[in-house]
């Protein structure tokens, strides 16, 4: 089992477990303008239940066969806390390369939901946190230099790539750079035409620049608020890419 990462899940789950049963269910989540609190916890449940279905069964579930709320005489919170310990005992049942089904069409092993599952647990604690009365920053729940790098890859080579082509509207061909001020920071060159992204480290002009910590590039990545973020160049390559559907 990849410890490491379940030891990141792990931490990241903690804090989300300790808002959901702090906040109020019908808090809004800013960041989500769709949902308030209790929402918010109840796509968590089904997206872990999903994942532990699609790992013992090599399998896409029906999703008319998913509990879309909790069992009777369970809270939406309890219902997460249970989610994750089914998941996770899934996956300490489990080698990171068995076979487990996923919507990419690649890499369809029991390791890309535990990497999967990290970058979801963090995002939505961002979004927790957007919920609650006073906010955090990022590192302090726990999102860090490290966590960020892997999620922005992940973001930009196997998570929107397969949601493009769900735009609205096809994206003229921009080509936007995104560099991390860390050393040595390496920059992404994300190439957006029609419905298709690519992403990469080579090289080549772009039309826009966002600089800033990796951090800050993970949550603008995700849609999500960022601080320290620096702009130059075409709005609307910027505009295209934060168009496609998260």
């Amino acid at each position: 089992m990849d410890d490491d990462r379940l030891i990141t899940i792990d931490t990241l789950m903690n804090s989300i477990e300790q808002r959901a049963v702090q906040l109020p269910g019908a808090n809004p989540v800013p960041t989500c303008p769709e949902w308030d609190v209790n929402a918010l916890i109840n796509h968590l449940a089904i997206v872990l239940s999903r994942m532990r279905i699609r790992i013992e069964t090599n399998a896409d579930p029906d999703p008319d066969a998913m509990p879309s709320t909790p069992p009777n005489g369970m809270t939406a919170p309890e219902w997460l806390s249970l989610s994750y310990r089914e998941l996770r005992t899934t996956f300490l049942n489990h080698e990171p390369e068995d076979p487990a089904w996923n919507w990419t069409g690649e890499n369809q092993i029991v390791g890309w939901y535990i990497r999967r599952l990290a970058h979801e647990l963090a995002i939505h604690l961002i979004d927790l946190d957007a919920a609650s009365p006073s906010s955090t920053p990022p590192e302090e729940l726990g999102i860090d230099a490290a966590l960020a790098a892997d999620g922005l890859d992940e973001l930009l080579t196997v998570f929107l790539p397969t949601r493009s082509p769900r735009s609205t509207h096809p994206m003229e061909h921009h080509v936007l750079a995104l560099t991390p001020t860390e050393s040595p920071g390496q920059p992404w060159y994300v190439e957006l035409n029609g419905l298709e992204i690519s992403a990469g480290h080579d090289e080549r002009p772009a039309d826009a620049t966002i600089k800033g910590s990796s951090v800050a590039l993970y949550l603008f990545g995700w849609n999500r608020p960022a601080e320290g973020l620096t702009t130059t160049g075409d709005s609307t390559a910027i505009q295209d890419f934060s168009s496609i559907p998260r």
